[in-house]
């Protein structure tokens, strides 16, 4: 079974969290890592998710560029 991604929003609000708790509490150096662990992997996500929105708009734009008509093609990085 594979594990699906988070949403680029779920990451967004998960690194949030994790911000808030690391200005709220003075967290021991062990949960403080696994914190900042996490953290690094909802970047990672995000960073994932903005990269093929990226490409999608410049598919669209390449494409409203040669024809002037709006066609969604798959992004292929």
């Amino acid at each position: 079974m594979t594990q699906s991604l988070p949403t680029f929003s779920e990451s967004s609000q998960a690194l949030e969290d994790i911000v808030d708790r690391f200005r709220a509490e003075s967290l021991p150096l062990e949960e403080a890592l696994g914190l900042f662990e996490q953290g690094v992997g909802h970047i990672k996500v995000c960073q994932t998710k903005l990269t093929e929105a990226r490409g999608k708009v410049e598919e669209l734009v390449k494409t409203l560029q040669e024809d002037g008509e709006s066609v969604t093609r798959p992004f292929e990085a």
